[in-house]
């Protein structure tokens, strides 16, 4: 299924001569192909395996969820926290989701054979209710966004920062961006967000999406080994 989603976008898009900002509308036939609320529910009951953030419904700022020294394992965060943060209205992002299956490590083998330049990954961000997301900002990474329930507004500008200037976020008056996507985000749509181009995102009420960043500007990362090894068993 993802072979045949990455060449309608293949189709559509002229990739060796334009990597302007792209929005295509319910091209996804199943988007919970990507992530559902029960893997996102296994992810907060299972903090120990998972990357997980809090952005404040006020403040747009990543919360400090504590970790606690464990017997037997390395330092991390509770599950009853990041639930309560949660329920409260604040965003979560799962940033390793891609490890909570092996259809999610399919995937994106599927998009790394097809982009076989990158190194990608599988996000999460979710919210219960209208939240704060980040203010406008830019990424080293492509991203694809990919929406799974709910509505998300996004604004995402023609403008790109240089990689001759550091990275850097929260710094730039919208004035002075010409915007070329504005669109409410809807379950199935995906949107192509080319590396360092400034965007934000403004959920209108409780949503599920998945963004696939995509880095290519780091030679020296070591790929995913994303093959299933089998060990031998006792006869």
């Amino acid at each position: 299924m993802i072979s045949s989603l990455l060449t309608q976008l293949h189709a559509t898009k002229k990739w060796a001569i334009d990597d302007e900002p792209q929005y295509w509308q319910g091209i996804v036939d199943n988007p919970h192909l990507f992530a559902t609320w029960d893997e996102v529910e296994l992810c907060i009951n299972n903090p120990q395996f998972f990357d997980m953030q809090l952005v404040d419904k006020v403040t747009n700022k990543y919360m400090d969820i504590p970790k606690y020294d464990r017997a037997w394992s390395s330092p991390s965060q509770d599950a009853k926290d990041i639930r309560d943060a949660f329920i409260d209205g604040n965003t979560l992002i799962i940033n390793n989701f891609d490890w909570i299956n092996r259809k999610k490590q399919e995937l994106l083998s599927e998009v790394e054979s097809f982009f076989p330049n990158i190194k990608s990954a599988l996000h999460v961000y979710c919210g219960l209710l209208p939240s704060k997301s980040f203010k406008i900002h830019e990424d080293f990474a492509n991203n694809f966004i990919v929406q799974v329930e709910g509505v998300t507004h996004w604004k995402v500008y023609r403008n790109r920062a240089s990689y001759l200037v550091d990275k850097y976020r929260y710094d730039v008056n919208e004035d002075d961006l010409d915007c070329v996507i504005d669109v409410d985000l809807k379950p199935g749509d995906i949107l192509y967000i080319p590396n360092r181009c400034w965007h934000y995102a403004q959920p209108q009420e409780k949503r599920l999406s998945v963004s696939v960043p995509m880095q290519h500007m780091l030679p020296h990362l070591k790929q995913v080994d994303r093959n299933y090894y089998e060990i031998p068993r006792p006869n």
